[in-house]
């Protein structure tokens, strides 16, 4: 917990850049592993089972079965999301209660997977009903997969659409963060540029693509004479991320940004310290 919530501060960019990178790789190795997997246990578990014939026969259980995954998922979701607000007033008033639309995407977006499929798998194998399990599990994903996951998009348009709107939000928009974040650099940026007369050491950084551009073909020609300002530059411009970095965590831990906008942010401004460090 300590580490999840300290990463920021102990991971440098590159290892954050790299990690990423990584992971992306890992997670699509793994989901590509669970569906080959699928694939090779329900030739089996057909085998065993008797075919087609077996499969008829287990239909009406299959159903109800399917069903009962599906259903269950409403059956918690409408009281999770009433209940707490009638039972607190406090809760009430600091978060409304949303439209029926709402948790009805939220029920119907309840997918199953990998986890139903790892439960069902770690049956030993002489368990009385393990096949019958296992083919029942195979369908319950093609079903809230497939069915459930896509019509899920337009059921979503066709609820949410018209004057739907999120009350008392307490959260900021990623727009609305990367606001914040651009003044904190812009002051950063200010305070390190300006010298004592008032004018600016940096006055394209203001303008920085065209700045970049025009700051590495004058370093081109004259290398050894440019040297001290590259650097000067990109000390000022990492002093700038590093003012955007600690807006952005001090806005997320104040609970004002979804963690998807802190990974958004970051990742952009983990892109633009690696290219600054490589010009040190």
């Amino acid at each position: 917990m300590v580490l999840g919530w300290k990463q920021h501060e102990f991971f440098g960019a590159a290892l954050r850049t790299r990690s990423t990178a990584t992971w992306s790789v890992v997670v699509f190795v793994l989901e590509s592993l669970v569906f080959i997997l699928i694939g090779l246990s329900l030739r089996g578990v057909l085998h065993r089972l008797g075919g087609t014939d077996a499969l008829i026969a287990m239909a009406p259980a299959t159903g109800a079965i399917i069903a009962a995954v599906i259903l269950a998922r409403f059956a918690w979701m409408y009281p999770g999301t009433y209940l707490p607000r009638m039972l607190m007033p406090k809760l009430r008033v600091r978060d409304p209660a949303p439209p029926w639309s709402v948790p009805f995407v939220m029920s119907w977006a309840g997918l199953r997977g990998v986890v139903s499929l790892a439960a069902a798998l770690s049956l030993p194998t002489e368990f009385p009903g393990r096949d019958m399990i296992l083919a029942i599990t195979f369908a319950v994903i093609l079903v809230t997969v497939l069915i459930q996951g896509s019509t899920l998009a337009p059921i979503i348009r066709l609820l949410m659409r018209g004057d739907y709107t999120v009350h008392h939000h307490s959260k900021l928009s990623e727009a609305q963060a990367r606001a914040r974040i651009a003044a904190a650099q812009f002051a950063a940026i200010e305070k390190a540029s300006r010298n004592e007369d008032g004018t600016h050491r940096h006055p394209r950084l203001f303008e920085q693509y065209t700045y970049r551009k025009g700051a590495a073909a004058r370093y081109a020609e004259e290398a050894e004479t440019l040297s001290s300002q590259r650097i000067d530059h990109y000390v000022t411009v990492l002093a700038a991320i590093e003012a955007g970095r600690s807006e952005l965590l001090r806005m997320h831990r104040a609970d004002e940004i979804h963690d998807s906008v802190l990974q958004a942010i970051e990742e952009g401004l983990d892109l633009e310290e690696v290219n600054a460090r490589r010009h040190l």
